[in-house]
């Protein structure tokens, strides 16, 4: 009975054993004299990895005004996760909402679960794939559009993701990703970043998202593009 004992406790911290990783990012510009702006855009990103399971946290914000008059908001929040934790091939499953005031949507939730490839997984690159089947919610804005319905529709997710560390001090990251909509608005999005270091845990990061609707509402555009230089701290 000792024995078991010792055993059991020799083992849980063993099964707690987790890791644990995130960067968070701020950018922010104010200008004042003949035109007044503000603008301000916020993401954290974690990585929580428990045994075989990897969890991914993301929320984002973005703000701005233009001579006191929003012309910017939107906020994001996602978690996915995945099985097995390492290996060329895992499952999925991941959920996420977004509300954005000038999309012609009050908000979108998707879920979606499926198979996912880790075509290449090394210290300095990593290439993934991911694929699977999901469901979307969007709940029209009725002030800014009249002339669709709430949308629910049955969807596939398609997302590919390459990251390259090509020096000590430097990476680049590439996200494509669509959730295709079979008899509503498909939605695809894609960054590009360049990180660079600046001191200890400290980078810059310059960044460039797209993101398309193929089936917009109303007066509101298909393309929405954001360019942007934002301090980003990993911990």
């Amino acid at each position: 009975m000792k024995r078991t004992l010792i055993a059991v406790f020799l083992c849980v911290p063993a099964i707690a054993v987790a890791e644990y990783s995130a960067e968070a990012e701020l950018g922010a510009t104010m200008t004042s004299g003949n035109t007044e702006s503000t603008s301000i855009l916020a993401k954290y990103n974690s990585e929580h990895k428990l045994g075989d399971w990897t969890n991914h946290y993301k929320l984002e914000a973005l703000y701005s005004e233009d001579d006191d008059e929003r012309s910017a908001e939107r906020y994001r929040g996602e978690v996915q996760t995945d099985y097995p934790a390492s290996g060329k091939h895992y499952f999925f499953a991941v959920l996420n909402a977004e509300t954005d005031k000038f999309s012609g949507y009050e908000y979108v939730v998707t879920g979606a679960a499926g198979y996912g490839n880790r075509f290449i997984e090394e210290e300095d690159m990593t290439l993934l794939f991911e694929v699977g089947p999901g469901y979307s919610y969007k709940k029209i804005d009725e002030d800014l559009v009249v002339d669709k319905d709430n949308e629910s529709d049955v969807i596939v997710r398609a997302k590919t993701e390459f990251w390259w560390k090509f020096s000590d001090n430097a990476e680049f990251k590439q996200t494509l990703g669509s959730d295709i909509a079979f008899d509503g608005a498909t939605i695809s999005f894609s960054e590009s970043s360049l990180v660079a270091n600046l001191v200890g845990e400290l980078a810059m990061k310059l960044s460039y998202n797209i993101k398309h609707n193929s089936d917009p509402g109303g007066d509101t555009d298909s393309t929405d593009t954001i360019l942007a230089a934002t301090l980003l701290y990993k911990f």
